[in-house]
């Protein structure tokens, strides 16, 4: 009996402290290391995938598809239920369109993790090829990839997308914001019996897709452009060049193309060099273009005018114990100021340059927009290069003038010729017109800065002649065409390099306008290190005449007024003479005369006539001159010509 008792005793000890045990597992289980068991039961059953939303299309400004998403699946692997990991990469890497080796594979298959990504984005061919092996442990996730169905066309535009849907580059990374949408969320759950579920991506976890940009750029544009730009480029053996169509009243880009391209839908076959912008990433010295900017402010401080004759000397200037000479070893001698823009004489700006003095020059070419980005907000844009006069040297006056010593993009040499194009207004380059919501809707429009008055409109309509006579019978005669007045210059520049300029590498580039009287489009080409010549006129020129003609016509705007094929000479700008001992530089009287007949004339063209008659103006309304007072004929007292302008498809009573 005692002996029963002594075993009933043990045996319930035991159970006391078997029971004790197990409460205490049970409270370290569950109270003192729960957080820790279920942070490992979430890692065995469950993971949370983001869910790539749409990415919105970018459209041109038609409406026409430049990119967009399009269906697409991703392949995944549970490597713990991978039975024969060498078997499954061999059967997954034999499938058609799915570009990785058995090893790669097999490698991600024997981790030692739950989830591991064989591919991302394949088609949906290979998904169903993938599908159809059944494989254990092999599963596919729907997503989406970008694509751009005009493969290179815009590409250094437009930019691409990295594997997660995020812009990278170009507009795509500029308005990401708006394109890329919100992602959601997804968990991938696995049972008692290894197989994996996917669950949520529903309410507050579904994704947002993103909004559709609608461009400025219209592809027909686009594609003529880049036509024009790689015809030239192949021509010239050049190594590289960029090609910019703007509506020069609005700012509104339509075309910017550069080269070399690339396929944005694989751009890393590419060498990145080939992802750049050109338009608005490369700097490089301007050379003669930028004798638009010193000659706008010469004009527009009166250092000079348009028939005023200045002294180009034998083809060289010494400044500082410099000597600067014409290009192709011209000696101009005695050139009117149009002339000295229409041959783009070197020694004859510079005269302007000295005249107008450093603070002056300076000041203009701030204004024109060099030295700081253009707010058109694509990435990587540069600011280019002036520095300020406290930085300058005895010789910085001189040869900023002739585009030397300063560093601009492509972009900003366009908007200083489209400040002439426009009337003296400084526009704000865009690139996107509009944002749309799914269903079509407007829901964001950038606001454009108000353009800024950089000169006066008669400084721009006098100096629109003055570069009409540049095309029409100066540098830029490859640029003319037969139906339109074209306006514009020249550049030639040589590469700067470390320590100096290179004797063998240059820029050749020619930026201008059409028509010039009523302009719709400035365009800008600029051709980087071309071999055999090295002109602007020769090799940038033609481009221009390509691009704009087919624009022109595929626009269906009307051929340029009869009687105004010719560009004004500068006698019919102003009757000026110089008096005794005056330096060449200073501006010169204008000779009294008759009241002009301006009727019939538009805009621009009477108030280039009337300016050089030594008559201020005042318009009302817009279009051709109607009426005009005091009436053509003999000088009076009055300086001032009022007219009343009305559109060009009303008739003159």
């Amino acid at each position: 009996m005692a002996v029963q008792r002594k075993r009933l005793i043990m045996l319930f000890a035991f159970l006391t402290a078997w029971g004790v045990v197990i409460v205490v597992r049970l409270v370290q289980i569950q109270i003192v290391r729960h957080p820790e068991y279920v942070t490992r039961a979430a890692k065995q059953q469950e993971r949370t995938l983001s869910l790539t939303p749409v990415r919105g299309s970018i459209l041109d400004a038609k409406g026409r598809i430049l990119a967009e998403s399009i269906d697409a699946h991703s392949i995944y692997a549970d490597p713990q239920a991978i039975v024969d990991p060498a078997e499954t990469s061999r059967k997954l890497a034999a499938v058609e369109g799915l570009t990785i080796l058995p090893e790669g594979i097999e490698r991600k298959l024997r981790g030692r993790g739950e989830f591991a990504w064989v591919a991302r984005q394949v088609s949906p061919e290979v998904a169903s090829s993938v599908r159809n092996l059944s494989l254990p442990g092999i599963y596919l996730l729907e997503e989406h990839r970008r694509s751009y169905p005009k493969k290179s066309l815009g590409a250094n535009l437009l930019g691409y997308v990295g594997i997660d849907g995020e812009g990278l580059a170009g507009v795509e990374h500029a308005f990401d914001g708006f394109a890329r949408g919100r992602a959601g969320k997804v968990t991938l759950l696995r049972d008692a019996r290894r197989g994996m579920y996917l669950v949520g991506g529903e309410g507050a976890n579904a994704a947002v897709d993103g909004q559709n940009l609608v461009l400025t750029i219209d592809q027909v544009v686009q594609f003529i452009a880049e036509r024009a730009l790689e015809g030239a480029i192949e021509r010239t053996r050049a190594v590289g060049g960029s090609v910019i169509v703007m509506d020069p009243n609005d700012g509104a880009i339509l075309a910017m193309a550069s080269y070399p391209r690339f396929d944005p839908n694989r751009f890393r076959d590419f060498p990145s060099s080939s992802w750049r912008n050109r338009a608005v990433q490369d700097l490089y010295e301007p050379g003669s273009t930028f004798k638009i900017v010193t000659a706008a402010a010469g004009l527009e401080e009166g250092v000079v005018t348009p028939s005023q004759i200045l002294d180009c000397g034998p083809g060289y200037i010494e400044i500082a114990s410099f000597r600067i000479r014409e290009h192709g070893g011209h000696a101009y001698g005695y050139l009117s100021f149009e002339d000295v823009v229409a041959h783009s004489s070197n020694v004859g700006t510079i005269r302007v340059a000295l005249a107008l003095g450093q603070r002056r020059l300076h000041h203009y070419v701030r204004r024109f927009g060099f030295g700081h980005q253009t707010g058109i907000g694509l990435p990587g844009e540069a600011s280019g290069i002036i520095r300020d006069t406290e930085k300058w040297s005895l010789l910085s006056n001189a040869v900023i003038s002739i585009g030397q010593e300063i560093a601009a993009t492509p972009l900003q040499v366009l908007l200083a010729a489209a400040v002439i194009a426009n009337g003296g207004k400084k526009v704000e380059p865009r690139i996107l017109d509009r944002v749309l919501d799914h269903q079509g809707a407007v829901v964001h429009r950038p606001e454009a800065a108000a353009p800024e008055q950089i000169v006066s409109e008669k400084t721009a309509a006098v100096l629109n002649e003055i570069l009409k006579s540049a095309v029409a019978r100066g540098t830029g005669k490859n640029a003319a065409l037969d139906d339109y007045v074209v306006a514009g210059k020249t550049g030639t520049a040589q590469k700067a390099v470390k320590g100096g300029y290179s004797s063998d590498k240059y820029v050749a580039s020619f930026v201008g306008y059409v028509p010039a009287d009523r302009p719709r489009l400035a365009i800008l080409v600029v051709i980087e290190e071309p071999r055999g010549s090295h002109y602007g006129g020769v090799v940038a020129a033609p481009v221009f005449r390509e691009v704009a003609a087919a624009t022109l016509r595929y626009l269906r705007v009307p051929p340029s007024s009869p009687g105004r094929q010719i560009a004004l000479p500068a006698r019919a700008l102003a009757e000026l003479s110089q008096p005794d001992g005056e330096s060449p530089g200073r501006p010169t009287r204008a000779v009294a005369g008759e009241v002009p007949d301006l009727l019939g004339l538009d805009a621009r063209t009477a108030i280039a006539r009337a300016a050089a008659s030594g008559f201020s103006v005042r318009a009302e309304g817009a279009g051709i001159v109607l009426t005009q007072s005091p009436s053509p004929g003999p000088a009076t007292s009055v300086r001032r010509i009022e007219l009343s302008m009305s559109s060009s498809g009303e008739r003159l009573r």
